[in-house]
């Protein structure tokens, strides 16, 4: 005898127990998102300064280059050629810097220890740091997307492939910047972050082609802020179509970027 459809439908889904666990899992993680968010905007002097790098090299060097000629024959003008790694390097820095010092505040007001106490787990606390910091990056990304566009003519000709680079560059840097708190402290985060990004802005195609520096640079555009600038090239369409390589590094250091950190942050700071 078969059996009614609705037994057959009750049995399919999943337990209560489990659907309401997740309920409660998904609030704790936006409330953990909209406090974080909320602190941030409240620091209006960090809010801000997030800002400033990124805005700041858009207008100085639309206002110096955009007459200048293009180093590639895809791009029109230098500036054409050079904002597209302005978008990945904001996203580099705003994303290091603002999840490495929130997690260092949460470690010195001991936000840590009340989360061993609390219902919300060790993924459910990294998930809501991501996100967040996603979200906070979204607001300087935007503007500096804007002033491009609105201001110097900048042009997005794949958004798709734009929000896919944009992702997976707050990912992997957000991961960064978590394994770097991880292991640092206020006043050596800063120096750490910058031994490892300041070079790598240098060395990723931001300001002149990677093909300049021979083999070194066949090296250099497989790093992680290389393949982000090359993905945002391709959108902008100021670079060539964006490379299967490419677009599976992207999401490939992206993956590995968010395990390390979990791993680094629970080994840490966690019960493990």
């Amino acid at each position: 005898m078969t059996a009614p459809a609705s037994r057959r439908d009750d049995a399919a889904a999943p337990p209560r127990g489990r659907r309401f666990a997740l309920s409660e899992w998904l609030v704790d993680v936006f409330r953990l998102v909209a406090l974080d968010l909320r602190q941030f905007f409240d620091n209006k002097l960090y809010s801000v300064s997030t800002f400033l790098t990124s805005v700041s090299m858009v207008l100085a060097f639309g206002a110096a280059t955009d007459e200048m000629a293009s180093p590639t024959r895809e791009a029109a003008t230098f500036f054409d050629f050079v904002f597209p790694g302005i978008l990945a390097s904001g996203v580099m820095f705003s994303c290091a810097y603002t999840v490495g010092y929130t997690i260092i505040v949460d470690r010195n007001r001991r936000t840590i220890e009340d989360l061993i106490l609390s219902p919300l787990s060790y993924s459910g606390f990294l998930v809501a740091r991501f996100a967040g910091v996603v979200c906070k990056c979204l607001f300087q990304f935007a503007a500096v997307l804007v002033l491009g566009i609105a201001v110097f003519d900048a042009t997005v000709e794949s958004v798709p492939l734009a929000a896919l680079a944009f992702v997976t560059g707050c990912l992997v840097f957000a991961g960064l910047g978590v394994v770097i708190a991880t292991f640092s402290t206020e006043i050596s985060f800063p120096a750490v972050v910058n031994i490892i990004v300041i070079p790598l802005m240098y060395f990723a195609g931001v300001f002149f082609p990677l093909g300049n520096l021979g083999w070194v640079g066949e090296v250099m555009e497989r790093l992680p802020l290389s393949v982000n600038v090359e993905l945002f090239r391709a959108a902008t369409g100021q670079g060539p179509s964006a490379s299967g390589e490419a677009l599976v590094l992207a999401v490939g250091y992206a993956v590995v970027a968010v395990v390390v950190a979990a791993y680094a942050f629970r080994r840490r700071i966690g019960r493990g």
